[in-house]
């Protein structure tokens, strides 16, 4: 106000009129309105932006906890599953050794020569089948269990990144 004054008064002792200041002084006032304005209008788009990308970096962090444990989770249920894979596979090595003895006992029992090679023969081949198809169950089983715990664990996945697609738009 005291600049005003000041300057008003020294329009005058120039010689000038007072009209001329007064006016000049108002363009300035509204320019420094206009820029204070604007300054505030900065601000408030800055804070925006700013819990914009909070939010962003929250959803991120969410996002990735969520991922981490989902891979926890897949990496503890492999190892389950590969030690049942090896039980399975030890007992099937079991069975297999009972009928290779159980094939040796029949083949001794018989007593007609003709007979036991016959009955050998079919147990020998009945007993590869039963081993084989011990061996491809115990494998397919295997297979089953960790695609479906895979398919799982992708679909846990893909919700995961769904979540935060929907937050992201």
């Amino acid at each position: 106000m005291k600049s005003v004054a000041i300057a008003l008064a020294a329009g005058i002792a120039l010689g000038g009129s007072g009209a001329w200041w007064v006016q000049s002084l108002r363009a300035g006032t509204a320019i420094a309105l206009r820029n204070d304005q604007q300054s505030k209008q900065a601000l408030a788009q800055a804070q925006q932006a700013q819990q914009a990308t909070e939010t962003k970096a929250a959803g991120r962090l969410q996002h990735a906890a969520a991922q981490q444990d989902n891979t926890h989770a897949y990496t503890q249920e492999i190892q389950r599953l590969e030690a049942g894979r090896t039980a399975d596979a030890a007992r099937i090595a079991s069975l297999q050794h009972h009928l290779r003895t159980t094939a040796t006992q029949h083949a001794q029992a018989a007593s007609d020569a003709a007979a036991c090679r016959d009955l050998a023969d079919q147990h020998k081949r009945l007993a590869a089948l039963a081993a084989e198809g011990a061996e491809m169950v115990g494998e397919l089983g295997g297979l089953v269990k960790r695609q479906d715990v895979q398919v799982m664990l992708l679909k846990e996945q893909l919700a995961m990144d769904r979540v935060l697609i929907e937050r992201l738009q």
